[in-house]
């Protein structure tokens, strides 16, 4: 006859050993091991082991404060005849504890592979998982489970600390932390790779560098290494590195090179510091309100006056199946006058514009692109803009052609496209 029982570590147990009509005999108490060996622990009510925590109650043995080692077989017995054995299967239950095989840490070079290591001991057999502190694992999965993990081809994006969790049900999990570091050549990214400025401004150049070992910055102009004074300081943060310029002047426009070098390899990132203007963007509405005219309306980012500005303009031919099916461009120069056509209002570098086109065809589309000057000279043209006219209302009214630039301040006349962008 053999019993089944299952504690949890520092539980208690009791092994019942009733026999009826014991008389003389001797009931003894002994324990086996997984291992097999033997030990005896009752003698009647004599007790051989030295463990204060197992007791004799009666018929029955308590084992209090169970410990992990307790696992194994106790054997009732009654040396008659026939001999009498009342066996006991005991199962220790025990939370895990987690035995970190790889290095704590490890640097390692990018695009080489690494494999993290762990094992768990605990009863039942624990699950163990993998995570990262910082997100989700280079597969994209917030968890794996298994004995190991393996990260090939890393980068810097595999960076971080991976947690190895046991558990099985029993107390708390138990993890253990590995951290990886990946050596790799400087990488830069400008936050604003042109800045548009103006005289007497401040400008604050940013390279953003990630390399490791940790790279070096420097800064150029004109393959001339910038000199640190009052006008133009650095400062150099863990990624952040900034180059700033005080009080702007003509002379600091132009393109500056940021080096990031560490004994892997070395990178430049290049930044623009102009006074032009930035690309207008455009702001009216496609659907126009009138018939036969639109006013096109856009705000153009200047830290200096706009002196003047182009508009150019063409018929779309809804059927057409290519753009040379479609009206030709026209196209105007005009100087913006603050009560007259063109600026209407600046907020601070912002200029705020429009141009009325007149002698349009009713319920007709059209697209526009602009673009504006400065002293120091133009800006990129917008986007193609497309816009419809209003649909004609009377009967019979003839359309007036394909249409006329209008403005009070007009200083060129139609010119061909291909001067647009000179």
């Amino acid at each position: 006859m053999e019993q089944s029982f299952s504690v949890e570590i520092a539980g208690d147990i009791t092994f019942p050993c009733a026999v009826e009509n014991l008389g003389r005999h001797l009931l003894i108490f002994k324990y086996f091991s997984p291992a097999n060996s033997s030990r005896l622990l009752y003698a009647g009510d004599n007790k051989v082991s030295r463990r204060r925590t197992l007791t004799k109650s009666g018929d029955s043995f308590v084992l209090s404060n169970v410990r992990k080692q307790d696992a194994g077989r106790y054997v009732c017995r009654v040396e008659s005849s026939p001999v009498i054995e009342i066996a006991h299967q005991l199962d220790v239950k025990y939370p895990p504890k987690v035995v970190v095989l790889s290095p704590e840490t490890q640097r390692v070079a990018q695009g080489s592979s690494v494999e993290l290591k762990c094992q768990a001991d605990g009863n039942p057999t624990p699950i163990i998982t993998w995570s990262r502190t910082e997100g989700s694992l280079p597969s994209g999965e917030l968890m794996e489970q298994g004995l190991s993990i393996v990260l090939e081809d890393v980068d810097r994006y595999v960076e971080g600390t991976y947690v190895c969790m046991a558990s099985n049900g029993v107390g708390e999990a138990d993890v253990g932390h590995m951290t990886i570091e990946v050596e790799y050549p400087p990488e830069i990214n400008t936050e604003q790779a042109i800045l548009h400025t103006g005289e007497g401004d401040e400008a604050k150049l940013v390279c953003v560098v990630h390399g490791r070992p940790v790279p070096r910055v420097t800064w150029t102009k004109n393959g001339q290494s910038v000199e640190r004074d009052s006008h133009m300081t650095t400062k150099d943060g863990v990624h952040r590195h900034t180059l700033t310029i005080s009080d702007v002047t003509p002379d600091d426009f132009g393109d500056y090179v940021c080096t990031a070098y560490n004994t892997i390899g070395t990178v430049n990132g290049t930044l623009r510091l102009t006074g032009l203007p930035k690309t207008p963007r455009m702001t009216s509405s496609p659907a126009g309100g009138e018939k036969e005219s639109y006013t096109l309306t856009w705000e153009a980012e200047s830290y200096s006056p706009i002196i003047q500005y182009r508009v150019r303009f063409r018929k779309v031919s809804a059927n057409a199946s290519n753009p040379d099916q479609h009206g030709a461009w026209r196209e105007g120069l005009w100087t913006p006058s603050e009560m007259g056509e063109g600026m209407r209002r600046s907020e601070g570098p912002i200029h705020y514009m429009s141009h009325a086109l007149n002698q349009l065809e009713a319920a007709t589309d059209y697209e526009a692109v602009v673009i504006v000057e400065n002293k120091y000279g133009w800006s990129n043209p917008t986007e193609v803009f497309p816009f419809f006219t209003r649909k004609e209302v009377a009967v019979g009214q003839s359309a007036s052609g394909c249409g006329a630039l209008a403005g009070s301040s007009m200083v060129a006349g139609i010119i061909i496209l291909a001067a647009f962008l000179s």
